[in-house]
């Protein structure tokens, strides 16, 4: 409907235009004039409805409309050159002074109106494309809007100045075909004639131009909608949908790029959901009742510093023949994330397959770090680890390490701090490691016994100052007196009040044991 009302609007301003501006068409009767230009235009009309089908709709949607705005102007260009030749056969009139003005002004006509139905038939096909799916790529080939808007400008320009000279050559023409004298009033005719034919000229351009803009900002506006709709619906979690690419302009970029996006953020939440999963399985791994020894207060916890860690501790319980010994381990895998957590999950388990039979710290070390060699051969990776053994209600310890820091322990009635030192290298560093056991030392009443992994005193303030073992220490010597959960409390405060408002860049392990008093 829309081409049928755009071709008779065209039909109309071409008889008009033939009608005033080519002199020799003028000299035609008004009916001669619009048989002229009704037969080109009409002819032009219905080849559009026979050709639309085999040229438009069988081509690929991102090129319809392209197809559509060069069809619609060389079938205006077909009926201005017809019009130049019936002119020519039956009225004998010049190309150069009939044939250019008339095919100038069926041209300047022809464009708008191209344009106007490419621009309708690119808003259907987006119309389609919201519906179906499409490209959602980044375009390959980028037409900014501001060339389309300079090369129509241009294109307007350079149209409308070959219509003003056309006009004044038309009035040039009839005062030198003129066989009588020109007088002032001739001019004053001429001016006036070429002062209402420009007025004209610019009416018609300035309503088409205005229906463009209209047009071209309901193509946008569905565009806009277009992205602004999908950014909504991805604001609120809905990520199913992408916006098609429906243009190869700054909205055809922006919307592949949203769609780069939306295919980022799914990436992501797929991978949160896998984290989620993996540091729900990782937090089964550590004991779930809490750990009872005659005589001891125990605590512990682990505060990753992502979704998942790399820190571990765990209590082997009821060993010995008299059930009354357990095995204290606490670790600490290089790096966060999966690898780190999976290497924890593999070292838990090599230790606990370990005490089944043995419960030596040494020896637990030593045939743990042998099966660890060969899952971190060549991954750069390891785990430093504090193995502690208690037995007895006498509460003697003994102990090994691989590579980690000493246990910490605070004697109340001195007041003093000691260490439990050893020696080794960390688990998964050499296959054939020796570590030394240091035996033996015991709980004595009132003593508090704290193991930490490195994010305690390496955790830093907005000034890059760390934590350090000496806050560490003032911490326990000023929380002693309390139950065990209480100190494991305050040291996680104490860290997190010196962290301020700096991210956790470092899981925190804490394991208290207080002998009783």
């Amino acid at each position: 409907m829309r081409a049928f009302i755009l071709y008779l609007i065209a039909f109309i301003l071409i008889y008009v235009y033939n009608g005033r501006i080519c002199p020799l068409v003028a000299g035609l009767p008004a009916w001669q004039i619009g048989f002229v230009v009704f037969i080109p235009i009409a002819t032009a009309y219905i080849f559009r409805l026979l050709l639309f089908d085999p040229l438009v709709q069988k081509q690929k949607l991102d090129v319809q409309a392209s197809v559509v705005g060069w069809l619609d102007f060389a079938l205006f260009l077909a009926a201005g050159i017809g019009m130049i030749i019936f002119n020519d056969v039956v009225y004998g009139f010049p190309l150069l002074e009939s044939g250019v003005k008339v095919i100038s002004g069926t041209l300047t006509i022809g464009f708008f109106v191209s344009t106007d139905l490419a621009l309708e038939h690119n808003r259907k096909v987006m119309d389609v494309l919201r519906n179906t799916k499409w490209s959602y790529g980044i375009p390959d080939v980028y037409y900014p809007i501001t060339t389309k808007f300079f090369l129509f400008g241009t294109i307007t320009v350079l149209l409308f100045a070959g219509l003003v000279i056309s006009v004044i050559a038309r009035d040039l023409y009839l005062l030198h075909a003129t066989h009588i004298s020109i007088n002032r009033a001739h001019v004053l005719m001429a001016r006036k004639a070429i002062i209402i034919d420009i007025g004209f000229i610019m009416l018609v351009l300035i309503g088409f131009i205005i229906n463009l803009l209209y047009s071209y900002s309901l193509n946008l506006r569905m565009l806009f909608k277009s992205q602004t709709g999908i950014l909504e619906r991805v604001s609120k979690g809905d990520m199913d949908d992408f916006v098609p690419v429906m243009s190869s302009d700054e909205f055809g970029i922006i919307a592949g790029h949203t769609n780069t996006m939306i295919t980022g953020l799914r990436d992501r939440i797929r991978m949160m959901e896998g984290l989620k999963v993996a540091g729900e399985m990782q937090q089964a791994l550590f004991p779930k009742k809490h750990v009872e020894f005659e005589g001891l207060d125990i605590a512990a916890t682990s505060l990753f510093s992502d979704e998942t860690g790399g820190d571990f501790f765990d209590f082997m319980e009821n060993l010995g023949d008299n059930n009354d010994e357990m095995v204290v381990v606490l670790g600490d895998v290089t790096g966060h994330g999966i690898g780190a957590a999976l290497l924890m999950a593999s070292t838990r388990a090599y230790l606990r397959m370990q005490a089944e039979y043995q419960f030596s710290p040494a020896l637990l070390l030593s045939n743990t770090n042998r099966l660890l060699a060969y899952d971190c051969f060549g991954t750069g990776r390891f785990v430093t680890l504090f193995c502690l053994h208690i037995s007895g209600e006498n509460h003697y310890v003994k102990w090994a390490s691989a590579g980690h820091d000493p246990a910490i322990v605070f004697d109340a009635n001195t007041p003093e701090f000691r260490e439990l030192k050893a020696r080794g290298l960390p688990l998964g560093v050499m296959p054939d490691s020796d570590y030394e056991e240091v035996c033996c030392d015991a709980l004595r009443a009132g003593e508090v016994l704290v193991l930490g992994t490195d994010g305690i005193w390496e955790a830093m303030n907005s000034d890059g100052e760390m934590f350090g073992k000496d806050r560490l220490r003032d911490v326990i010597s000023a929380n002693h007196y309390k139950p065990a959960a209480e100190i494991l409390h305050a040291v996680a405060e104490a860290v997190r009040a010196f962290q301020g408002d700096e991210p956790q860049v470092d899981d925190v392990t804490i394991v208290v044991i207080k002998a009783d008093t």
